[in-house]
């Protein structure tokens, strides 16, 4: 069969018709769950599979990255690449798709690709990519439900219970661990008596543990002991401590004040809540700045990374997602003297166990209304069943303990 000029100019023009409604979804939210949905995503995808983003390092996304394919993902037609910004952490699910555009990674066009490492290991990565737009999400995902965060994070957007037919709860749970500077893990191994250990001794038997009571202390705004004399505290050498924490739309920070302070489930100072260290509370200079302590805050999880690599004592919360590395500046401790970092079983089995308690279920926020947005509904299905390599986040059908849909509920048996 032959075919005109005009009909062979008609069939392209067509597929490049059908090439052209292929867009992108725009999602903002958790920055701790990051990893994994690259890795959710790049299940769905049965062509060429590249993420795009503006951080150089190979072991890490950083906070603005797009996950491509060449071809629509599996079970979404018309969508062949997914845009996060999680610049601000799991709060920015609600204000970035309710209020304020943000800027995401749109240049999908570069070739040149560098391998993945460490946790990023199997994935091509385009590096170096700049931001662009003022783009409203269509939501995102949360290490803990909207309610958990600050009233006046809430009230623009009408309270929690404004919140409530937009939000549901994830089909993956996550789990968090205190992580200290690698200054601090070598001088808690010492004074623990961990004999035979190094900064780089990262199994069970060689991580320092660190009780609830302790990093509560370290963590509550209240001034107290832990913060002029960390030697009482830990039986340390004394020097000054830094608290990594994240910025108040973190969910990472909003899971830390519910498991250490109360916050959430405590509903305010009146009902058992304690306020957290802030850096205003805690600066690091100037009239009111303490010499023994002080706070820094990030946004991302990056930057509470980059604070635990820094030289001297660090401490804060990060999700068992991140995976230190022989040169991280970071390492994990055990919490209450069980482990939930554990190289070899992916950073979940004790919180799988019900031993390991410091693990909530993650939730889902979607500007239209729960359920409406299918890529996020087609995430939330990968991460259900993503299998046993991933750190720190496991599906639903490997839980065996439960908060029964509503973190602030006690962890019990399924």
């Amino acid at each position: 069969m032959k075919f005109s000029k005009i009909a062979l100019a008609a069939l392209a023009a067509a597929a490049f018709a059908g090439q052209a409604q292929a867009a992108t979804t725009f999602l903002t939210g958790a920055s701790a769950t990051s990893n994994n949905y690259v890795f959710a995503l790049k299940s769905l995808c049965s062509g060429n599979f590249v993420v795009h983003k503006t951080s150089t390092a190979t072991d890490a996304l950083g906070n603005f990255f797009t996950a491509k394919c060449s071809q629509d993902f599996d079970g979404l037609t018309g969508v062949d690449a997914v845009a996060f910004n999680v610049a601000g952490g799991s709060y920015t699910a609600v204000q970035a798709s309710l209020g304020a555009g943000v800027p995401f990674v749109q240049d999908t066009s570069g070739t040149t690709t560098v391998a993945g490492t460490t946790t990023l290991a199997g994935v091509n990565l385009v590096v170096g990519v700049a931001t662009s737009g003022n783009i409203q999400s269509a939501g995102g995902f949360l290490d803990i439900e909207p309610a958990a965060f600050d009233a006046d994070l809430l009230a623009p957007f009408g309270g929690a219970e404004a919140l409530v037919d937009k939000t549901e709860g994830a089909q993956f749970f996550q789990a968090f661990g205190v992580a200290v500077s690698n200054s601090l893990y070598a001088a808690l191994q010492t004074a623990q008596g961990l004999t035979g250990c190094t900064v780089n001794s990262l199994t069970p038997a060689c991580q320092p543990t660190v009780s609830k009571a302790q990093y509560a202390t370290i963590a509550s705004g209240s001034f107290n002991s832990a913060k002029t004399n960390i030697n009482a505290l830990f039986g340390v050498p004394q020097a000054k401590l830094t608290l990594c924490r994240r910025a108040a739309t973190s969910g990472t920070q909003a899971s830390s004040n519910q498991f250490f302070l109360n916050t959430f489930v405590g509903q305010g100072p009146n009902f058992g809540a304690s306020l957290p260290a802030t850096k205003a509370g805690y600066p690091a200079s100037g009239p009111d700045a303490t010499p023994t302590f002080e706070v820094q805050e990030g946004a991302g999880t990056g930057d509470a990374r980059t604070c635990l690599n820094a030289a001297g004592y660090g401490i804060g919360v990060l999700s068992l997602e991140n995976k230190p590395s022989a040169t991280s500046g970071y390492r994990f401790v055990k919490l209450n003297r069980v482990e939930g970092y554990d190289n070899a079983a992916a950073s979940k089995a004790t919180a799988i166990a019900g031993e390991y308690e410091f693990q909530f279920q993650g939730a889902k926020f979607t500007a239209a209304g729960a359920q409406s947005n299918p890529v996020i509904e087609a995430i939330d299905a990968a991460l259900a069943n993503i299998g046993p390599t991933v750190f720190g986040l496991w599906g639903a059908a490997e839980s065996e303990f439960t908060r029964g849909g509503l973190n602030t509920n006690s962890l019990v048996k399924n």
